[in-house]
């Protein structure tokens, strides 16, 4: 089923490179016709044609191969989570999440990139009435579609959204439940997705800063233990974020 998604993902992004190639193509053609028409004159169209040539340069400017080290903070739900256990104090423990990962892929030019990565995201480790010790882990494997658009008025700064498809594994640790020594891990794993507003600053030497927010969606609702399902449990990571990145950019 993993590789199932993993090899969606990948035929969904060279289709979109495809799309991307041949629109391209079809637009530099027709920049250069409408030159050929609308000038009356020889020198102005040299003239402009060089200015169209540098302008496709300075996009194209942008292409290169990325590698990026993030962190994100969860809000994430853990409804079901928090609601079965209890501090000391009489209240639930915070569900958020921190989370660190890696990703890399192509900018196309300034306008699109493509991707994929690898996070680890979990909750604090607490200590509840229930258990010594209680902690949700999860992982997410995703490939990741870019739309950026540049800011006139602030050289090297762009507007982004992005989209990420993939898939989620999360794991519930217990530490001596009930304080009898058994410790066990609940597992489940889902489909997940993740749309991310933010802005991105080129800086010297090859590299860029990012800041960003949007919502995350992943919501394992079959938790099993001994390969058996834990009834009326889930552990919904769905939940607003905040994310920050740096990447080195290997230009092409």
């Amino acid at each position: 089923m993993f590789d199932d998604r993993v090899a969606a993902i990948n035929r969904f992004l060279v289709f979109f490179i495809f799309l991307f190639s041949v629109k391209t193509v079809f637009a530099e053609n027709r920049d250069m016709k409408e030159i050929s028409v609308n000038l009356p004159h020889s020198d102005s169209r040299i003239t402009d044609t060089t200015e169209v040539s540098q302008n496709k340069q300075e996009g194209n400017s942008k292409s290169s191969l990325y590698l990026q080290f993030n962190t994100s903070g969860l809000f994430s739900s853990l409804s079901d989570w928090e609601s079965q256990l209890h501090m000391p104090d009489g209240t639930h423990p915070s569900s958020s999440c921190i989370a660190f990962g890696a990703e890399g892929g192509w900018v196309i030019n300034e306008f699109f990139q493509i991707g994929a990565g690898f996070e680890f995201f979990f909750t604090t480790k607490i200590a509840a009435n229930e258990t010594a010790g209680d902690q949700v882990n999860s992982t997410f494997f995703y490939g990741t579609i870019r739309a950026s658009t540049p800011l006139k008025s602030i050289p090297e700064f762009y507007l982004f959204a992005d989209l990420d498809i993939g898939s989620i594994k999360a794991t519930e640790a217990v530490e001596n439940y009930y304080y009898s020594g058994r410790s066990f891990n609940k597992t489940g794993k889902t489909d997940a997705y993740r749309l991310t507003i933010g802005a991105q600053y080129y800086l010297m030497n090859n590299w860029s800063i990012i800041a960003g927010t949007g919502y995350f969606f992943g919501k394992v609702k079959t938790v099993t233990l001994d390969g058996q399902t834990w009834p009326d449990f889930s552990l919904d990571l769905s939940g607003f974020l905040i994310r920050f990145a740096v990447n080195f950019h290997f230009k092409l």
